[in-house]
């Protein structure tokens, strides 16, 4: 059945536009990709090699979501009078610019499955960069004794260091970073590495549908600065060796729902270049057609549009991070979208001595999961200045979100055949308090050589303790446990968490059979966990479809 979401127009819209005709931006959604030029079978023509290599790795099928929407719906969508701002595969639909009379009119249109509106849509681009607000090329900066400088803190929090002292600094990888606008990320100081080293790639603005995304905010220069960052004495990013690509996909200037089509539509560009994590510092909630606010029952992992938007990009083998949100103090007090996204490691703040950050946002989902994830400092939390070599102070899990996607790319870097899954997992079973989650850390703070050393298999017990084989052809699960009269736990869960089996083992010499009576559903992902009181082992377990 189709359908035509109207949003209603304020008054002080009347009075802003004048006597001019008003224009929105409208979600049109199409029926179907039958008629598609393009086929699966023929990823290299709509996919790039590394985007390809990345489903490959991780034994991802390319499918439907993945085919371009038909050419022939786009033309005729301009050939009845809309102009096409966006696209978006994922969600076999695209953003247009068109008034309430042609938005019903598209509606007939037997192709077309529902309009939407999703907000106004401005005339007026962002100014670019004034010509008086250029770098200071000249000035010095006092070294701190830590090579980190002054992220030298948060970065140990999270037992960074050593992570980075085994070279492992995000090398190979590449960040997406979705936000609203990177001012001056292209001539800053702290990112002279990236452009040496041409890994500061091209980037795109999905708000204003051009190329140039160095404008209209701070916000993400300060968000990219906590990752890439590389002035050895004053501030090191957590993946200093990584590759970033800016994406704007937040409109400072209002909010609207149009937004959290922006993000898919970057998410999809990021998945295009081959990108291994996605940086989100967004969130949403409330918007200024309060029509279109979420609420608490929404927060379920599969309702708005940008947490769909999410599980797609989680489905492609990129890794989303996203800040929880600083909503802990306030009306809303829970976490905003897409942190609610069974996929997304969403990350709360806390302050320089690990406690909870006051406005950091608390879970858990509508649906009864642990969000967020995991914590990192995001209280007081130094970033770059987007003019000199210096910095500033501020606050938000926007910030500690960042610290940990640069972790986690470091991580990734070590172990580039890995999952995004595995990666997900072992930042979450490092977290500090991993055996008493709640809502308001998660799994708490993660120690990233605990991660590395998880995938690694040192944190597993040695083959001398015990050793776990399982076929999971079927639906049955078989474990061979070795043991030294240790008391051992099997535990299987799903991607939500949920423990799906979970049983003691008293201690026994030599070899064990154990049969593990669970159902698990064909071509799914599980966590295989199995524990003694003083080691652990985990892996994860795809079925067979």
């Amino acid at each position: 059945m189709k359908t035509l979401v109207f949003i209603p127009l304020y008054l002080f819209s009347v009075f802003a536009w004048g006597q001019e005709q008003i224009t929105f931006k409208y979600w049109i959604s199409f029926s179907d990709k039958n008629n598609t030029p393009y086929s699966i079978h023929q990823p290299y023509k709509f996919l790039s090699s590394r985007a390809i290599e990345r489903r490959v790795r991780q034994g991802i099928a390319i499918n439907e979501t993945d085919l371009p929407v038909d050419p022939q719906y786009i033309q005729r969508l301009e050939n009845n009078g809309a102009k096409i701002h966006a696209v978006s595969k994922w969600m076999n639909a695209a953003i247009v610019i068109a008034d309430s009379v042609l938005a019903e009119k598209l509606l007939t249109l037997d192709f077309v499955q529902s309009t939407q509106n999703i907000g106004k849509h401005p005339i007026k681009k962002y100014k670019l960069r004034e010509g008086d607000k250029q770098r200071d090329f000249f000035s010095t900066y006092h070294r701190n004794k830590k090579n980190k400088g002054y992220a030298a803190h948060h970065i140990e929090m999270v037992n960074g260091n050593a992570l980075h002292q085994l070279g492992h600094k995000g090398e190979g990888m590449i960040v997406a970073v979705l936000d609203g606008g990177f001012t001056n990320v292209d001539i800053m100081p702290f990112f002279d590495s990236l452009q040496v080293n041409n890994r500061l790639l091209d980037g795109r603005d999905i708000v204003d549908n051009d190329d140039y995304v160095y404008e209209s905010s701070t916000h993400g220069s300060n968000v990219l600065s906590v990752m890439a960052s590389n002035l050895p004495g004053l501030y090191v990013g957590t993946a200093p060796e990584a590759s970033y690509v800016c994406v704007k996909t937040e409109d400072v200037r209002t909010e609207f729902l149009v937004e959290e089509c922006n993000w898919v539509i970057g998410a999809e560009f990021a998945d295009s270049l081959g990108a291994d994590i996605i940086n989100s510092s967004l969130g949403y909630t409330a918007f200024n057609d309060k029509t279109t606010n979420h609420n608490h029952k929404q927060l379920d992992g599969e309702t708005a549009i940008i947490t769909k938007g999410a599980e797609l990009a989680f489905s492609k083998g990129m890794l989303v991070v996203n800040s929880a949100g600083n909503s802990g103090s306030g009306w809303w007090k829970y976490i905003g979208f897409p942190a609610d996204a069974k996929n997304v490691l969403s990350i709360g703040a806390t302050d320089s001595k690990g406690n909870k950050a006051s406005f950091s946002s608390l879970g858990p989902t509508a649906d009864g999961r642990i969000k967020p994830n995991v914590s990192a400092m995001g209280q007081a939390i130094p970033v770059a200045s987007i003019y000199s070599y210096e910095l500033k102070y501020t606050n938000g899990s926007s910030f500690s979100s960042p610290l940990l996607a640069g972790m986690a790319a470091s991580l990734w870097s070590a172990f580039p055949d890995k999952t995004n899954a595995e990666i997900f997992r072992a930042i979450e079973l490092s977290g500090h308090q991993s055996n008493a989650l709640d809502i308001n850390l998660g799994y708490g703070i993660p120690d990233f050589m605990k991660a590395y050393q998880i995938l690694k298999g040192e944190e597993s017990p040695s083959s001398d303790s015990f050793f776990v084989t399982y076929n999971a052809f079927n639906e049955n699960l078989e474990g061979v446990l070795q043991q030294s009269n240790e008391p051992t736990t099997i535990r299987i869960k799903n991607l939500l968490g949920q423990i799906l089996y979970s049983e003691m083992i008293s201690g026994k010499e030599g070899y064990q059979k154990v049969a593990i009576p669970v159902s698990l559903q064909k071509g799914d992902l599980y966590y295989f966990e199995v524990f003694t009181q003083n080691k652990y082992f985990v892996d994860i377990i795809r079925t067979i479809d």
